[in-house]
């Protein structure tokens, strides 16, 4: 089952060029890819709004400045780690076509533009894969 889902994921990027959404896309590119919010957040002091999406498997929080996406966070919903195809999966989507660099020292990406970096966390027990512009 869960050889089946990776390769799910796997086949939707490579046929619909994205099923995740990536940093610097819109609010109505993401809710286009995830649908409404669950949680839709409002802005704070400095204008950014974190909105909680469910899709499939995955909570996804994408924090919007300006409408644009500049930080997002994936996690399972059945608190499982990421499988290496999930995570590749992952940075592909957000690669905006650009490589990912592992750093050789943690679980962490810097993007080959050096315009976003990745990095891998556990958030109140549940493996993250976090994205942020820089």
């Amino acid at each position: 089952m869960k050889h089946t889902l990776v390769l799910l994921v796997i086949s939707c990027v490579a046929l619909s060029g994205s099923v995740f959404a990536a940093l610097g896309d819109t609010e109505e590119q993401v809710a286009d890819l995830f649908g409404k919010p669950v949680d839709q957040g409002f802005p704070d002091a400095k204008g950014v709004t974190t909105n909680r999406y469910q899709k499939g498997n995955y909570v996804i929080l994408v924090q919007f400045l300006r409408r644009l996406s500049l930080a997002e966070s994936y996690t399972r919903v059945d608190k499982q780690e990421f499988s290496n195809d999930e995570i590749s999966a992952l940075l592909d989507g957000n690669g905006n076509g650009r490589e990912w660099e592992k750093d050789p020292d943690k679980i962490a990406w810097e993007r080959s533009d050096h315009k976003a970096r990745a990095w891998m966390v556990t958030v109140s027990g549940r493996p993250t894969l976090l994205f942020q512009a820089q």
